[in-house]
Formats: structure tokens, sequence, C-alpha cells
């Protein structure tokens, strides 16, 4: 876990990252909405679940907490789940169905603490609604992001994200190239499908969300990014017709390790 850090004056991060050997780093993002109903948004890495835990509490009161969302049930997103449910006994979980099934075969999700949402719904939480919005790119069928109407913020789970040389706290920090090549990349590996789909109906996809126009994303694995929207979407037009991703072989892992023996 990295320190947390406010982006705006109601949202607050809680970083990390996850070192991808040969490539860089891919953040993994939580985030904490300071609404009139306070919202934890995804749970982080279990690796990281007693850090997590204490950033966490470092921000916000957990029992103070009335949200959960969960933009999908990958365990980079769900690592302090259970932990944090029971720290926060007065928060509903925001969940799609399916996750919650998914999630039930390895623990028993407390359905009386479960709002279920399908893109499209929103939730009023005070003084702002929270709409659930399908990105045009996803690894799990479960996978909802969140548009914060007030301000007009996009949390994206893993849309949008990239892989990066360094750690960064805004993607301003990355240098434009890095940062171009890294959301290709990671477009491509995250969600290999998108070579196969038909370039008209991706491109709708992807003008849903120009429509929306945030003004901030909070990509689960990307630093935010303010008025990048445009510049990121134009990329990701190019995804379906860009060589695929092909992930290291055996090969690849000999290296790594005769390194790691070298301790280089």
């Amino acid at each position: 876990m990295d320190k947390p850090y406010h982006v705006t004056a109601d949202i607050e991060i809680l970083p990390a990252h996850f070192a991808i050997p040969g490539m860089g780093f891919l953040p993994v993002n939580a985030f904490i909405i300071k609404a009139t109903e306070p919202i934890l948004v995804d749970t982080g890495m279990g690796v990281d679940s007693e850090e997590f835990m204490k950033a966490l509490k470092s921000v916000i009161n957990p029992q103070d907490l009335k949200w959960v969302w969960l933009t999908h049930d990958d365990a980079d997103h769900t690592g302090s789940l259970r932990k944090v449910l029971e720290a926060a006994p007065a928060a509903r979980l925001a969940v799609n169905a399916l996750a919650m099934l998914r999630m039930s075969s390895a623990w028993q999700v407390p359905m009386d603490r479960v709002y279920w949402v399908n893109p499209g719904d929103s939730i009023g939480v005070g003084d702002r609604r929270l709409t659930a919005v399908r990105p045009p790119l996803f690894d799990n069928p479960t996978t909802i992001g969140i548009y914060d109407d007030k301000s007009e913020a996009f949390f994206s789970a893993d849309f949008f994200g990239g892989i990066i040389a360094s750690p960064a706290q805004n993607a301003d920090d990355v240098p434009e190239g890095i940062l171009a090549q890294g959301i290709i990349r990671w477009a491509s590996a995250d969600s290999p499908w998108v070579h196969m789909v038909e370039g008209r109906e991706f491109s709708r996809a992807l003008e849903r969300i120009r429509q929306i126009a945030p003004k901030i994303i909070f990509s689960g694995h990307l630093p935010p990014a303010r008025g990048k929207t445009e510049y990121f979407l134009d990329l990701l037009a190019t995804v379906p017709t860009s060589t695929p991703f092909v992930s290291p072989n055996q090969t690849t892992l000999e290296q790594i390790l005769a390194q790691m023996r070298r301790g280089t």
C-alpha cells in the first residue's frame, strides 16, 4: 500500500501498486467518496489487507461508511471486502448479482446487506447520485463502474487502466508516450476479446462514455486523470486493430528467475 491522498475535496484514493516483472507497475486503487452517505469503492488486494485496513481507518471511521461499491469481484478489488463489512456494520454492499453469486462459492455474502445494481441503475447518497455504467472494456462479466454526478467523475473499474514505469499520483506525471503505450497494452491484455469485436460497435461503446463526458477518470489501474477523457478514448479506439498482447512464456520465466538468482 501507498499513502492515501486527496484528489478532490471529497474524494480520496487508497493507492497500491503491483510490480509486473519486465513490464513495470500496475496501479491498484480503491476510493473513498465523502458524500453525505460515504462510499468505499473496491477494497484492494488481499496481500495488502492489513495495510489496507489501516489506510482506510486513517481516512474515515469504517463505522461511518454507508456503502461499499464493488466494481467487480476480481481478487485485486475484493481483497479486504470481508474485513471492511465487519468493520462497517452500517454499510450496504452495492454489487452486481452475478458477482455476489460467484463470491458466495467462497464465503457467505450477507444477502440482507446487499444492494443489487445493473448498468443504468442509480443510488442516491444524500448529496449526489451514483449511476452504474458498464465500461466498454472489461475482464469480468460483473463489471459495473460508477458515474458520480456531483464530482463529474467516472470510477471506471479496469477500464482506462495502464501499466506504467513507476508509481505516480497523477496521470500527468507519467510521460505521454509511456502512458499511451501502457493503456493500449493493458487494454489488449486485460480484455483480449477486443481484437475480435466489430469496429463500429466498439466505437459506439466508446461514444457512450464520450457522451457522459466525465471530467475526472478514476480507474482502478491508473493514476487519476483530469481532462484526459477524449485523449484516452482516442487511444482505446485503436486497440481492436493493434497487435494483440501475448503473455510471457516459460523461456521468459526462466530468464526472470535467472536474474533473480543473480540479484539483478
